[in-house]
């Protein structure tokens, strides 16, 4: 017999991506190991509508299993927009990016 084995993955998110729902923000599993922290500073820009998490060592939220809690910064910047994103790693200032302007398919 041959068997196939399953992996799963988390939450079904490829490589290189970031999902936003109604109250997390999660991170696909290469994301978060480049980010190498627990711990991030979230930040908004309203022009580019683009989101940026960067590792700190002390402050920021923390990352648990991938996930961020990001209800009350959503909340906060008015993000409505829901769904599955690029993600960007910054490999010179260490910040991933995540354009929040249009979910990706």
């Amino acid at each position: 017999m041959a068997f196939i084995e399953y992996n799963p993955t988390r939450g079904g998110l490829r490589p290189n991506s970031a999902k936003l729902t109604k109250t997390h923000l999660i991170l696909s599993p290469d994301m978060q190991e480049k980010l190498g922290e627990s711990t991030v500073a979230i930040a908004y820009d309203p022009e580019e509508k683009t989101i940026r998490l960067k590792p700190v060592e002390t402050g920021g939220l923390k990352l648990t299993d991938g996930k961020l809690q990001s209800k009350g910064f959503t909340k906060h910047f008015g993000i409505n927009t829901r769904g599955l994103f690029n993600a960007e790693w910054d490999e010179n200032d260490k910040v991933i990016f995540i354009k929040v302007n249009r979910a990706t398919t």
